[in-house]
């Protein structure tokens, strides 16, 4: 071959590729343009009243922490995910668990991240007692990379544990054992922090893809108005990607809104009434029928939550979506005749034609208390007062400060009320079920020894499809005492800014997560 052959066979060689890698170059554009974009800095408001930064402490860490700490799992509504553990196994009798490490982790101050870290991260979670649903024999760490963990009783649920366990470093805690800073090996890095503002930017080494996103602003603000308002004049770029959500009364006006984007989803979040079988008026199995017939589910979605949402059928799900439910329960259609018949047959008539339903000279009268624990808690009581009023059912209804509705709760001091479902995430609701269903439950309605050996049985079976029948028998006990009204599970929304890409709406305290692969475009 000559050498001018040569010249132009390395030549078209050279356009060959250089058309190739321009082919690539292309079609990923956006992310290209948005990597070496320096404005990729991203503002969001959170709708609590402070920011804390101790992944071990409470209030709004929950929501700010995914993004600064990580768990050896990953627990979502898909099910349990590697997080720093690559994989793990568990021994036959569900004593034991062991998880291999990833490797290559460091911390934000450059300390490895290890089995010996881990150790001490679980330890460090042990003594806050928040593990009290199980409990650990030993830890073991045989490699830099291999952490066995011994429990003193196998512990179903025990993934879905790991899944809230955050691997901290030790330079998060002085030597008194008091928080100091934040420290993990999340995608994002704390720079500047107060109760009521905290800036974090990119981590470059994180062990997965560092985020585009250089910097998040991450401020307090509780009002819902507030924040719409600063979102139209471009000082916020995402409203409701945390637990609250955007107001639903925002979400018509910004749909036809060219400058931004609304984010619709599905959640297992329900709400429910309880009833106090202690009381006269719900002693009667008929009675909490009737009000399950005569409350028209869809109508409240359509009047507070503008149709964003679905009616529940059950205490977990309404379909196979939202994981454990059981799904044979068809729930209570709207059905106000029945409900009629039901009160007739338990004994109580209208017997002065003033519209309230009589029995032994007393009224049907009841009162219903709820702590506005959802901005549409009262207009949704409104609304049920107003349909259970059409049955002869009088409703007054009472607003209870936070700290006073528990206590009424737990002391079994209301007639109905509005349940908050604490505990019910979107992986396994066993917190939820025992706080009220089971009979030792904190604010527990219903005491049943069926559902609370099943409860116990779950506990401590290992294997996740026997667990499922354990978890629809339970729920078929709790429809057969009826003793709630499951009402409905409120659609989570969002506004953004068109320019945000391959962000995703979360469910709960996990709104920030999807951050760490968004970008902006221009």
């Amino acid at each position: 071959m000559t050498k001018s052959a040569s010249t132009i066979i390395i030549i078209f060689v050279l356009l060959i590729t250089s058309c190739f890698f321009a082919g690539c170059i292309s079609e990923n554009s956006g992310i290209e343009e948005a990597t070496s974009n320096p404005g990729q800095e991203l503002v969001i408001p959170l709708g609590d009243r402070e920011i804390t930064m101790d992944p071990l402490g409470t209030s709004t860490s929950w929501h700010v922490r995914p993004l600064i700490f990580e768990t050896l799992v990953v627990a979502d509504i898909e099910g349990n995910h590697p997080g720093l553990a690559t994989s793990w196994n568990v021994s036959e009798d569900g004593m034991t668990w062991t998880f291999h490490l990833r490797e290559g982790v460091k911390f934000h101050d450059n300390t490895p991240f290890d089995a010996f870290n881990a150790n001490y991260s679980i330890y460090k979670f042990l003594e806050t007692g928040k593990s009290y649903r199980f409990k650990v024999e030993s830890i073991q760490t045989p490699d830099d990379h291999t952490l066995v963990i011994a429990l003193k009783d196998p512990y179903g649920p025990f993934l879905d544990g790991m899944g809230s366990i955050w691997m901290v470093s030790p330079g998060c805690y002085d030597k008194e054992g008091k928080f100091k800073e934040a420290i993990g090996t999340g995608p994002f890095i704390p720079v500047t922090y107060s109760k009521q503002e905290v800036v974090l930017k990119s981590n470059p080494d994180y062990w997965d893809v560092a985020p585009i996103i250089k910097k998040v602003t991450i401020k307090v603000i509780p009002d819902a108005t507030t924040q719409i308002m600063a979102l139209e004049a471009g000082e916020l770029d995402i409203v409701g990607a945390d637990q609250s959500g955007a107001s639903y009364s925002y979400i018509k006006r910004f749909e036809d809104d060219p400058r931004f984007v609304i984010y619709k989803r599905n959640q297992s979040q329900i709400e429910f009434l309880g009833f106090n079988l202690n009381n006269e008026f719900f002693s009667d199995k008929r009675v909490r029928e009737a009000i399950n017939y005569g409350i028209d589910r869809q109508a409240i979605i359509n009047s507070v939550l503008e149709g964003y949402g679905v009616p529940a059928k059950g205490p977990i799900g309404h379909d196979s979506s939202i994981p454990w439910t059981n799904t044979k329960i068809n729930g209570y259609s709207y059905d106000p005749e029945m409900a009629a018949k039901l009160l007739k047959d338990a004994g109580w008539e209208d017997k002065d034609n003033d519209g309230v339903l009589e029995m032994d000279g007393k009224r049907f009268e009841v009162t219903l208390i709820h702590s506005g624990h959802r901005s549409f808690n009262g207009a949704m009581t409104e609304i049920i007062q107003a349909q259970l009023a059409k049955i002869g059912i009088k409703i007054n209804i009472m607003t209870v400060e936070r700290g006073a509705f528990s206590s009424s709760l737990q002391k079994k001091d209301f007639d109905m009320a509005v349940i908050p479902n604490y505990g019910k995430g979107e992986t396994d609701p066993y917190p939820y079920l025992f706080m009220f269903f089971h009979s030792k439950g904190t604010y527990h309605i219903m005491e049943n020894e069926t559902f609370d050996r099943l409860y116990y049985q779950s506990m401590s079976t290992v294997d996740p499809d026997k667990r499922k029948v354990m978890y629809d028998k339970m729920q078929d006990v709790i429809m057969e005492e009826c003793v709630a009204a499951f009402l409905m599970h409120p659609g989570k929304t969002g506004i953004a800014k068109k320019e945000l890409n391959d962000f995703e709406l979360k469910y709960g305290f996990g709104g920030f997560t999807s951050l760490k692969k968004a970008y902006l475009s221009d």
